[in-house]
């Protein structure tokens, strides 16, 4: 069977995305089948179009009762507005759906920790993020996914507070419970790895790479580290991304259309840039 390139297939995929968008005045939908819709237009760069999708998903998700799936959409149009450079108008969905977080989903919690560091707002985010993990049992050394997270958190509210040598030093213990949970996952973990990168640990090995290219310190800066990571995260994503969403799926789209930048870059074509409309609500 001939395989085709990484773009011809992101290109088909695009396709079908914004025909089901056109589409979509005339259907109810179903949450799910929306919400991928819609992330698969945000990953396009195709802004607007992404942001209605996802606000049908949402309202679809409410109307279905599928609190996680309405999370989602959240997360992703707080995403989108980043994209658009609306920081504020990101944070305030944010904020809502952390209040409105069903019992055990601390995602968009997680997402809110790393739009405030971002803005170096580091005593709301190690508020948010305390609270969001606070009652969960030796959280940050047991070997579970809330550890893996509530570190991920840790570390980019230390990196906003300057502190880089502390970063790097939490994203490796992040680092190390993710691959026992990987090790943990005998029925799963041979089809959710691809060398060294695996579904547990692939956020957490993005995250030093970026760590590793933007660090001022020069024990931690290391443009040569970080293209390696980012080499190994090319060759592992098409896999790893394309495992079935589990109940609170990560968004990030920021930080995956750096990753699908590099994959472009990989297959010797361009990426086409985000269309992002003006005006922030």
């Amino acid at each position: 069977m001939t395989r085709l390139p990484r773009r011809a297939l992101f290109a088909a995929v695009v396709l079908v995305a914004s025909a089901f968008a056109r589409d979509l005045a005339a259907q109810s939908g179903d949450a799910v089948v929306l919400w991928r819709a819609g992330r698969t237009l945000a990953l396009s760069g195709q802004v607007d179009s992404a942001l209605r999708v996802l606000e049908q998903a949402g309202a679809a998700a409410r109307t279905a009762g599928d609190d996680a799936t309405e999370q989602a959409t959240r997360r992703g149009r707080a995403d989108l507005w980043m994209l658009r450079g609306c920081a504020d108008s990101a944070a305030r969905i944010l904020r809502e759906a952390v209040a409105m977080a069903p019992p055990g989903d601390r995602s968009s919690a997680d997402a809110l920790v790393r739009l405030l560091a971002s803005r170096k707002a580091v005593a709301e985010a190690r508020t948010v993020l305390v609270k969001a993990y606070g009652n969960v049992p030796s959280v940050g050394t047991t070997t579970t996914r809330e550890s893996v997270a509530f570190l991920q958190g840790m570390a980019a509210v230390e990196l906003a507070g300057g502190q880089e040598s502390a970063a790097m030093a939490t994203l490796n213990s992040a680092l190390a419970l993710a691959v026992r949970l990987h090790e943990g996952d005998v029925n799963e973990r041979s089809a959710h790895a691809v060398g060294e990168i695996t579904h547990e640990n692939a956020w957490v090995v993005f995250d030093l790479a970026q760590l590793r290219l933007t660090a001022k310190s020069p024990g931690i800066r290391s443009p040569r580290e970080h293209a390696r990571i980012m080499s190994n995260l090319v060759t592992a994503w098409p896999t790893l991304d394309g495992l079935p969403d589990d109940g609170f799926p990560i968004t990030r789209f920021a930080d995956r259309l750096v990753i699908r930048a590099a994959l472009c870059a990989a297959d010797g074509s361009a990426c086409p840039t985000p269309i992002v409309a003006k005006g922030c609500p």
